[in-house]
């Protein structure tokens, strides 16, 4: 049997043997992600669904003014309550989500013709808040387009002159695949994959050698690069297996919440796709991880180290997720920034390239096959013991 092998099997026994470790690593690192995507999911969903079926409670300041318009909101789920004593002090302290403040001048202005003046006050910056608000507002527009129509009809105008335009939006993502799957499941993704990288280098490496337990592996007749394949491939597999949790943990968990009519989906197909898709980016960061872990001599050195490397490499990843921008010629080269846009490309469905297959295998084996090099000098260097 080849010598990395041996030492592959030896690391696989060690790892084991710490069973915190592998808790930590196969069942929280793995399966945290896909459970706080889900919970947020269901949370955001029940909101969402609760605000838009609910009746709205709106304290109204001058309804007098509007009999007709408070009956329209009436119809509309809306329920005109009496005016609070001061409406920003309320809405600050949470009492009422949004306040309509009807001008005194509103029958007058309606009366000539006048656009007739509303002010809506609400806080801007709270979810709750904004679906409220996005509801009254909606109910208000459609008064008032109710009333303009009114008015042309009267005058003996057709009320569609006033369209001069007809837009009509086509969906063109594929019905049934993952078109709507959430932006930042390619950051759950890659982070996971990172945090067991990172852990598994950590405890391989300088672990060992804080142990004491790297001298007597490296006194034996074995080439220190043979010693060091045995790791990285250990931190493949681990890594890759904690790929395949998150993956099914969330195929199972859109399957198992209601996610009512959001449409997010996971396909199962998509299991497979990704782990091959995956697999050049795992040991680019077990590779990563390997060449960091061996050049700190204490964990708390390494896991500093470590830190700053994810929140450097996860930076592609977040920009990603906010921007979703297309990334195309030699951008595939870069690992996680090719991989995060073509992770989301595979959940909706896209028919790739071959080259965009390919581009994004190669730069990260590239990049982690330097590594894994520099990683190896480092174990050949007599003061990576002593």
């Amino acid at each position: 049997m080849k010598t990395w092998l041996v030492v592959f099997r030896k690391e696989l026994k060690d790892l084991f043997r710490d069973r915190r470790t592998m808790i930590n690593i196969l069942v929280l690192g793995a399966l945290l992600g896909p459970v706080l995507a889900m919970g947020m999911m269901l949370l955001a969903v029940k909101m969402i669904s609760g605000e838009a079926e609910k009746i709205i409670e709106l304290p109204v300041q001058g309804a007098e003014y509007a009999p007709v318009l408070l009956d329209y909101l009436r119809a509309s789920k809306i329920r005109p309550a009496d005016a609070v004593v001061n409406a920003e002090v309320a809405i600050r302290a949470q009492e009422v989500d949004a306040v309509l403040v009807i001008d005194k001048d509103f029958p007058q202005q309606l009366r000539e013709g006048r656009p007739a003046q509303l002010t809506l006050l609400s806080d801007h910056s709270r979810t709750k808040t904004q679906i409220v608000r996005r509801r009254i507002e909606a109910a208000i527009e459609g008064y008032s387009g109710a009333v303009g129509n009114l008015r042309l009809s009267l005058r003996g105008v057709d009320p569609a002159i006033t369209q001069v335009m007809v837009l009509h939006d086509r969906d063109l993502s594929r019905k049934g695949s993952d078109a709507q799957m959430l932006a930042f499941l390619p950051y759950l993704l890659i982070i996971g994959i990172m945090q067991a990288a990172m852990v598994v280098a950590a405890d391989l490496t300088a672990g060992e050698r804080e142990r004491q337990s790297l001298e007597p592996l490296m006194a034996n007749p074995v080439a220190p690069e043979q010693l060091m394949a045995g790791k990285l491939a250990t931190n493949v597999l681990i890594s890759l297996a904690v790929l395949s949790l998150s993956l099914a943990g969330f195929a199972v968990g859109t399957r198992l919440v209601d996610l009512g009519a959001t449409g997010i989906t996971f396909s199962l197909a998509s299991i497979p796709v990704l782990l091959v898709f995956l697999v050049p980016l795992a040991f680019f960061f077990a590779a990563l991880m390997s060449f960091v872990g061996a050049f700190a001599r204490t964990v708390k050195e390494a896991q500093t180290y470590l830190g700053l490397l994810v929140l450097a490499a996860l930076t592609p990843s977040m920009i990603q997720m906010v921007l979703q921008s297309k990334v195309q010629s030699l951008e595939l080269l870069l690992p996680i920034w090719s991989h995060n846009y073509l992770i989301n490309e595979v959940l909706r469905g896209e028919q790739l390239e071959l080259s965009q297959w390919l581009l994004p295998s190669a730069g990260a084996l590239l990049v982690g096959g330097l590594f894994a090099l520099l990683a190896g000098r480092l174990y050949r260097k007599p003061d990576f013991i002593f």
